[in-house]
């Protein structure tokens, strides 16, 4: 028999080699699951990064962070809202163009009644709406029924100068909105679209009257630099006139000619000048209003702010 001091060691020996064995010879299952938990803390990771990047206003930094996700896991369920944040992202920094390829990106991933598909709609079509492409914006939103696409039809028709269009495309939408402000918002645009209707138009045989004296037609019509310009043009003709004393056909007639040509056509200009000036005061008008109730005003739509709180 060993003694007990040997049988002692000859038990540890053992137990050690079983240890060690477990822990350097794991099965590929093993393995397999430690490697996915690695991983999926990875993804977790990345996508409360993108989070915090795109809630800190870090936006060229989250496209960074979402362009990255995509390389690493391009098959992942959550590659539409990695496109929408990264379209958010490029929103906020005013680059639309690429804001709408994103968008689209995202949309086209998703089916037509999921939410995320809605939010894309929507930043679509205020983006289109942002850029001036109304018909764009009227092509998604005339057979809809959806009050935030409806309002966007009716700011497109509004900045469009139809006020008749606008003010139905508003009250369709208020009636259909369930939110208090957004309908006292509508309800004021609707007033808004009234008032322009009741600006009083400059009075086109008052524009040529006025434009009798050279430069007196634009003045009336609020174009003080071409009243600047033809009264300064007429001014030097009619001094050159005076002071001309050669006998040459040229010399003689070519400042009459330019004389009436300028005097012609200041009158003809504030004759047609009308439905331009007419024109301007209504965009005016509208820009005034659109300081305070313009179409961000309705960005209050559901959509996602967060990816990594996504189930």
């Amino acid at each position: 028999m060993l003694p007990i001091k040997n049988l002692k060691i000859f038990l540890f020996i053992i137990l050690f080699n079983i240890c060690f064995s477990q822990s350097l010879y794991e099965s590929v299952e093993d393995l397999e699951m430690k490697w996915e938990e690695y991983t999926t803390y990875q993804k977790e990771e990345l996508l409360s990064f993108i989070d915090f990047l795109f809630q800190q206003e870090y936006y060229d930094k989250c496209i960074t962070a979402g362009f990255r996700y995509n390389f690493l896991y391009p098959q992942d369920s959550l590659i539409p809202e990695i496109y929408f944040f990264i379209a958010r992202s490029y929103e906020q920094l005013s680059e639309y163009k690429k804001a709408l390829e994103f968008y689209k990106k995202s949309q086209n991933l998703v089916k037509s009644n999921s939410s995320l598909f809605k939010s894309n709609q929507y930043r679509i079509t205020y983006i289109y709406l942002i850029l001036g492409n109304f018909k764009e914006v009227n092509k998604i939103s005339e057979v809809s029924q959806d009050p935030y696409l409806i309002t966007f039809n009716g700011f497109a028709k509004f900045n469009d100068l139809d006020f008749v269009g606008s003010k139905n495309e508003f009250n369709k939408a208020r009636k259909l909105f369930k939110s208090k402000s957004n309908r006292r918002n509508l309800s004021i645009l609707m007033r808004a679209c009234e008032n322009v209707e009741k600006l009083p138009n400059l009075n086109p045989m008052r524009a040529a009257l006025y434009g009798i004296i050279p430069g007196g037609g634009r003045i009336y019509l609020q174009q003080y630099r071409q009243a600047i310009a033809t009264f300064s043009s007429t001014l030097f003709l009619s001094f050159s006139l005076n002071r001309n004393n050669d006998e040459t056909i040229l010399s003689k007639w070519i400042p009459r000619l330019g004389f009436i040509v300028i005097y012609a056509g200041s009158i003809y200009g504030s004759y047609k000048g009308i439905e331009e000036a007419n024109m301007g005061r209504e965009r005016r008008y509208i820009n005034r209003v659109q300081r305070k109730y313009n179409s961000k005003l309705f960005l209050n739509f559901p959509e996602i702010k967060y990816i990594s709180n996504k189930p």
